[in-house]
């Protein structure tokens, strides 16, 4: 899904990276004279492969860029991953010197302009763009975790002016530093504050003179959004909460659909026979490596919990030495970060990072048990764990849990209670938006982390 509030950026810097890849290709092209009937190819796999691999690294979040070596780093990489079909299909038709100084030009060149315009946007959205004001409506736990929010991500160029005091709820912000206006007063505060977003962050029904006031006070040209909604805009997570959980239901059932479940269920068979086809040499070769290691069978299942709360095997290629399970700590009811677990084989630590040993899993998908994206699927007993620890951790089990999700691609591996909340509202954010375009991106998204060895 796209964040609204950073979409007109992003149109932006995907323009102007679409014209610096083709006019870069048609210059450096036509200056080595290379052969003028497939320049029309040669265009196309430029931009479509340029624009795509930059999107699946996370080049278009154009705000959280900053003059940092790993994000020019990271620029750098995937414009020279993007030029690697380019490059395959000029050897194929002018297998020559002239190929490599034409690629190496190119990058070189869409790489300056690319860094170049980053840079420029880094300056501007720090330096020079106006600050919204921001004035939230309710004085509660929800309207401090907001602000929270704004106060945090210094690229959304927010400032939270103050609350707007909500009579029949606790005041939980009392920072002497924080301004609480009164609503008779809401009239007075938006004009000598130029408030641009209004952020409603009260939980109960709103009284109506309450609303009437603001519908006779809010200008035209200020945006107003509900809390859980703008949370969900500037964070991509659900707001979890009883209220929000009580909406999340009627959206999903609201929007089941048997041509969705169709597309679903052929993506994800397609999807689980294509990579099992490419990599079947590959996991060979470490299952008899594993194999080798200790004498032990390379696969194995584990008891997983999937859609409804079945339970069913899911099936793992063995990255670790066969013992029984003792953790560091002593304690049996959360386990290691794998990054601390010394049960890994040496060789295999790559393995998990890049997925592989989650591979054997799209046998589970090719029998409906999971699917190619959705929730992760947890072992049976950190479930019952978490479902105690965590309050509405059952709702991802509305759906197939997936091989990857929304939330391996935003967070990563992780064990801990309080990152388990966090994945949750990653999981949650997922159920309410899903469609088959997002989760083919998130992917295609998945295997270029897995590939680079980032996909915890």
């Amino acid at each position: 899904m796209f964040n609204k509030v950073l979409s007109k950026s992003t149109i932006i810097m995907f323009l102007f990276d679409l014209t610096i890849f083709v006019l870069s290709t048609l210059f450096w092209y036509t200056k080595f004279r290379l052969p003028a009937e497939h320049l029309v190819i040669v265009l196309l796999l430029s931009v479509l492969t340029g624009i795509v691999v930059l999107f699946l690294k996370d080049n278009y979040k154009v705000r959280e860029f900053n003059i940092s070596s790993k994000n020019y780093y990271l620029l750098f990489e995937g414009i020279i991953i993007s030029h690697v079909p380019l490059l395959i299909f000029l050897l194929i038709i002018n297998h020559n010197l002239q190929t490599f100084e034409f690629i190496g030009l190119n990058i070189l060149t869409v790489y300056i302009f690319l860094a170049a315009y980053r840079n420029l946007f880094h300056l501007y959205l720090f330096k020079f763009k106006k600050i919204k004001n921001v004035l939230i409506v309710g004085t509660n736990k929800e309207a401090r975790l907001i602000a929270d929010e704004i106060i945090n991500k210094k690229a959304l160029k927010m400032q939270v002016i103050g609350f707007v005091k909500d009579n029949d709820e606790d005041n939980i912000i009392n920072d002497s530093n924080t301004k609480i206006f009164d609503q008779e007063d809401l009239k007075e505060v938006i004009k000598n504050n130029n408030i641009n977003i209004i952020i409603v962050a009260i939980k109960h029904r709103i009284e109506e003179s309450i609303l009437t006031n603001m519908v006779y006070n809010i200008s035209n040209n200020i945006k107003v959004y509900k809390m859980p909604d703008f949370y969900e805009m500037v964070t991509g997570k659900y707001y979890v909460s009883k209220m929000s959980i009580n909406w999340l239901f009627y959206d999903f059932m609201n929007r089941r659909s048997i041509l969705y479940n169709f597309c679903k269920r052929t993506f994800d068979i397609i999807s689980a026979l294509i990579i099992l086809i490419v990599t079947a040499p590959i996991l060979v070769y470490i299952g008899i490596k594993v194999k080798n290691t200790d004498g032990a069978s390379p696969i194995y299942t584990q008891n997983r919990v999937g859609k409804n709360g079945k339970i069913f095997k899911a099936y793992k290629l063995r990255t670790m030495y066969v013992n029984d399970y003792k953790p560091k700590d002593g304690k049996i009811e959360h386990t290691e970060s794998q990054d601390e677990d010394d049960r890994v084989i040496p060789f295999c630590k790559f393995i998990r990072k890049a997925r592989l040993d989650e591979i054997p899993q799209m046998i589970n998908i090719l029998k409906g048990e999971m699917s190619i994206v959705g929730p992760r699927c947890e072992w049976e007993d950190l479930v019952k764990i978490y479902s105690k620890e965590i309050p509405y951790y059952q709702c991802r089990q509305w759906v197939r849990t997936g091989w990857t999700g929304w939330a391996q691609i935003n967070q990563g591996h992780c064990v801990s209670s309080d990152d388990i909340a966090e994945k949750l509202q990653y999981d949650l954010y997922y159920l309410k938006h899903k469609n088959i375009i997002w989760e083919i991106g998130i992917l295609i998204k998945a295997i270029f982390l897995a590939l680079g060895g980032r996909h915890d």
